[in-house]
């Protein structure tokens, strides 16, 4: 239900007005972009299309002929590394009848065999093999137009992304990051990690729940009193779609405050402010990644309408601490405690969104300084050019 004022448009600037006031006089987004179809479609229109994806570490693919599927905005995609040492990222659909291709969510394979009618690709995606068509030479196949759709990717520092809007009018995967990959991911040698640990879910609550939790911390010291506790930040200056904060501290926030002296040693070659503390960044709109000096994780939220969000969580460690003979004693530390804490916000997410239909609008305090500034962000991205009254 909106409770918009009478004769509003949902877009109208109007109604946003008191959120775009200085953080200190401001109120908070109203309710209904939280739970509203009409809301929710926009948002998809103008962030999440135009946006580019993780997609999982390159790590993970090592070998050709390694594949990892996934599902991102409702598309089955593929990632898969060919003969010829390249990723590439296709949709997960044959060219003949639209069926999956591969259903497994990882492996290994020597070509990628639709099991409807087998329909056969190359690593590279190229028809090799159809069965219906067998007046052509194996050599025509390619030039049919059948071949597996593949969709703009690259990869970053080990991270590997997707674009799955029109290619004509994308910003480029540099473009997009911005000065990320000099400010984090290098100093963090996000290069270095392996991922150990992946999951999927779905939470009966809206994307911005999580990702404004994310990029606070007065919560930290309620909601994580017994995993994380108070966390003062300062905001690293960003260009290009992404936001963040950096916690100060040598010593690690991904094992509880009394194990941190047992955990795994520092990632090798840390520089600036990677050496002494970790950054919480959302790359957006909604792509929350944490690198510490010795791990790394991520919560990434994916909306599947404007109540429910699928969350792909993941933990990583460079290779070397993988490699460690120690390793399978000392991970479970991390795992309870990184599990605790994601757990923890998934709740919070679910039981606020509970509350929100047709709630009155609040307000921001210091520690929300930077949902403030992320929910102007998300209302420049929704309203566009309507928005006059935000300059």
């Amino acid at each position: 239900m909106r409770n918009l004022p009478d004769g509003k448009d949902i877009l109208d600037p109007t109604l946003y007005a008191g959120t775009r006031r200085p953080r200190e006089e401001a109120t908070t987004l109203p309710h209904w972009v939280y739970t509203d179809h009409t809301w929710f479609e926009r948002e998809m229109a103008t962030m999440f299309r135009p946006a580019w994806h993780f997609a999982g570490l390159a790590s993970s693919i090592p070998q050709p002929g390694d594949f990892r599927t996934l599902r991102l905005l409702d598309e089955p995609l593929l990632v898969v590394r060919g003969d010829d040492d390249q990723v590439r990222v296709f949709r997960n659909s044959c060219r003949h009848r639209g069926s999956l291709v591969v259903e497994e969510p990882s492996g290994n394979c020597r070509g990628l065999r639709c099991p409807y009618h087998s329909w056969t690709y190359s690593l590279e995606g190229v028809l090799k093999h159809a069965p219906g068509l067998d007046g052509h030479r194996r050599e025509e196949l390619a030039g049919l137009g059948r071949n597996l759709v593949q969709v703009p990717s690259g990869i970053r520092e080990g991270l590997v992304f997707v674009h799955l809007g029109d290619p004509a009018t994308a910003p480029t995967l540099d473009a997009y990051l911005g000065n990320y990959l000099s400010t984090v991911a290098v100093p963090h040698q996000t290069a270095q990690m392996v991922a150990v640990h992946e999951r999927e879910y779905v939470l009966d609550s809206n994307w911005k729940l999580y990702v404004e939790v994310d990029m606070e911390t007065l919560h930290t010291q309620h909601i994580h009193r017994g995993s994380i506790g108070e966390q003062p930040v300062t905001t690293p200056h960003a260009e290009g779609h992404w936001i963040g904060v950096h916690h100060a501290s040598e010593h690690t926030p991904a094992l509880h405050p009394g194990e941190r002296h047992t955990g795994f040693p520092h990632t090798k070659g840390l520089t600036g402010a990677a050496e002494h503390g970790a950054h919480f960044s959302i790359l957006l709109p909604g792509f929350f990644l944490v690198t510490a000096q010795d791990v790394m994780w991520w919560i990434h939220k994916i909306p599947d309408s404007a109540t429910r969000t699928r969350v792909r969580v993941g933990y990583s460690f460079p290779g070397s601490t993988v490699d460690r003979p120690d390793f399978d004693d000392v991970y479970p530390r991390y795992a309870k405690r990184l599990d605790q804490v994601v757990e923890e916000d998934d709740w919070i997410t679910e039981h606020q969104q509970q509350g929100l239909n047709a709630s009155p609008p609040g307000c921001y305090v210091p520690e929300e300084h930077v949902v403030h500034r992320l929910d102007n962000w998300i209302l420049d991205q929704v309203l566009g050019d309507r928005d006059a009254v935000h300059d």
